[in-house]
């Protein structure tokens, strides 16, 4: 395991004070939590700089995030390709679409609230236009997105962070529909590597990654996020894991044949349905 700081030396990057206080302005409008003291906090600021420095690293053209959430690891990739003068669309999904209010921590410069806020609203005010312009915001499940990613012509991608849904079989559909339209060499990035309840990134990598990838091929960052955590939340095991393919010639079929894919999709669609409808099912059984 590496400490972020380590990883980011060894790519030929060193935070100076005016660096991180940019990333931790950023993090303020896009990654402050609210603890249950009624503190606030920045989560795991730290990943701003990593995924700058990995992308910066890598260049790639096309970049994939499941997961969009406020924006702060979208926004972080975009601010590395305009800085160090590579072009790179970053497409990013989210089920909640960029239009819908939700509650939002956030500290402008007058200190930490908590206001009723659209990502669009925030973006708009606190994002300058060129990065903006670089990212590519997808609304859907990651199911329903990925299924059509072919048919509506997007390209396919050299750098991913998979950080949506966390349970297994969603991290796994993730993951096989990442490597079906990842370019040879194709770089992941997995948030939330740990020991976590209900957390299924640690087995999915401990499983099915590392069994099958050269040593060095997968390595384990420790990005500082428990030391962010207030008393109040408690400890959580809370690390990402870095997936190097450019040893692995035949990607797509490296990890799972085609016949175990496509057997696997199509049982967690069946799953996803029945995750969408047990509750409506549940609630409609007991009125009758």
């Amino acid at each position: 395991m590496k400490l972020v700081i380590e990883k980011m030396q060894e790519l030929g990057f060193d935070l100076d004070q005016k660096a991180k206080d940019e990333f931790k302005q950023l993090a303020k409008i896009t990654a402050l939590r609210q603890a249950q003291d009624g503190t606030y906090y920045v989560r795991n600021w730290w990943r701003g700089p990593l995924l700058y420095a990995l992308v910066s690293h890598y260049r790639p053209r096309n970049v994939l995030e499941f997961g969009t959430g406020r924006g702060y690891g979208a926004l972080s990739m975009a601010k590395a390709s305009i800085e160090r003068g590579f072009e790179c669309k970053i497409w990013t999904i989210d089920h909640i679409p960029p239009t819908t209010r939700q509650r939002w921590d956030i500290d402008e410069g007058n200190g930490p609230t908590t206001k009723s806020l659209t990502l669009d609203e925030v973006w708009e005010k606190s994002v300058s236009a060129g990065m903006g312009e670089r990212i590519s915001r997808l609304t859907g499940d990651s199911c329903s997105v990925m299924r059509e990613w072919k048919r509506c012509g997007r390209p396919d991608i050299d750098f991913f962070f998979i950080d949506g849904g966390h349970d297994y079989k969603t991290v796994k559909h993730d993951f096989i529909a990442a490597l079906r339209v990842a370019n040879s060499g194709a770089a992941f990035l997995f948030d939330d590597y740990g020991k976590r309840k209900r957390y299924g990134v640690k087995k999915l990598i401990d499983n099915e990654c590392l069994p099958k990838c050269a040593q060095g091929s997968v390595e384990v960052i420790d990005t500082f996020a428990g030391r962010d955590l207030p008393d109040a939340e408690g400890k959580v095991d809370h690390k990402m894991a870095l997936l190097d393919t450019k040893q692995i010639p035949e990607l797509n079929r490296h990890f799972y044949s085609a016949a175990r894919a496509r057997m696997y999709m199509g049982s967690y669609q069946i799953i996803r349905f029945g995750r969408k409808y047990a509750l409506p099912i549940r609630t409609l059984t007991r009125r009758l």
